[in-house]
């Protein structure tokens, strides 16, 4: 139960979001060929993937701060001692999970108006809610992501930058969300120095293996 636990932690906003992504990327190449030798497709397939579009985003969100990928300016938390960086970039994982917080709240709020009104797709007759769930979802899964990021970098506080960075999540098992290709998985993991391998296997040792 442990190893399913572990792989869902790693995996699950990488495969579901590549199922969606398949699955759009599939009905967009029929809608061609079919537009081009019947000369008409699917009148749902517009719709169905501008929703698998909208699950792909709100799960690469939650992936994104998984894998600690999102895009950020530190040229000036750079020129910063290095403890008031690592406090700077907790208070910063700290106002991410309240603003993912915030934005869970109102997409909920959406969902649940949709859900009373009863409002339906254009092209099929199912609900809204099939592309508005993404919301709800992909911020709740955000803002665990996000608190787990704060609680593992306030754990290892005292480690070097190196480990408290954690480039890419690899040290906590982000590495294989990448890709399946193990030449530019070699390059992700070369991106770690060695010594912070070390220091984060030393660490889990000393914690009982908890990191």
């Amino acid at each position: 139960m442990k190893k399913i636990i572990k792989w869902l932690d790693i995996n699950f906003e990488a495969c579901f979001g590549m199922i969606m992504f398949y699955v759009m990327l599939l009905i967009i190449l029929y809608q061609i060929f079919a537009r081009a030798l019947i000369g008409k497709g699917f009148v749902w397939g517009e719709e169905v993937c501008r929703w698998c579009y909208v699950w792909v985003s709100y799960l690469g969100l939650s992936y994104a701060t998984r894998n600690s990928i999102h895009i950020e300016i530190d040229a000036v938390r750079r020129l910063l001692p290095e403890k008031t960086q690592k406090i700077l970039m907790i208070f910063t994982q700290f106002v991410m999970t309240v603003v993912f917080i915030y934005c869970f709240i109102g997409c909920t709020t959406n969902v649940m108006r949709i859900a009373r009104d009863g409002n339906m797709a254009l092209s099929i007759r199912v609900s809204q809610n099939w592309m508005y769930a993404a919301g709800p979802i992909g911020y709740g899964l955000g803002m665990l992501r996000s608190a787990q990021i704060f609680f593992w970098r306030f754990r290892h506080f005292n480690c070097s930058m190196p480990v408290f960075v954690n480039p890419y999540g690899v040290l906590n098992g982000g590495l294989g969300n990448f890709t399946y290709d193990e030449a530019l998985r070699e390059e992700y993991r070369q991106q770690v120095p060695e010594e912070a391998w070390a220091e984060e296997e030393a660490f889990r040792k000393k914690h009982g293996g908890k990191a």
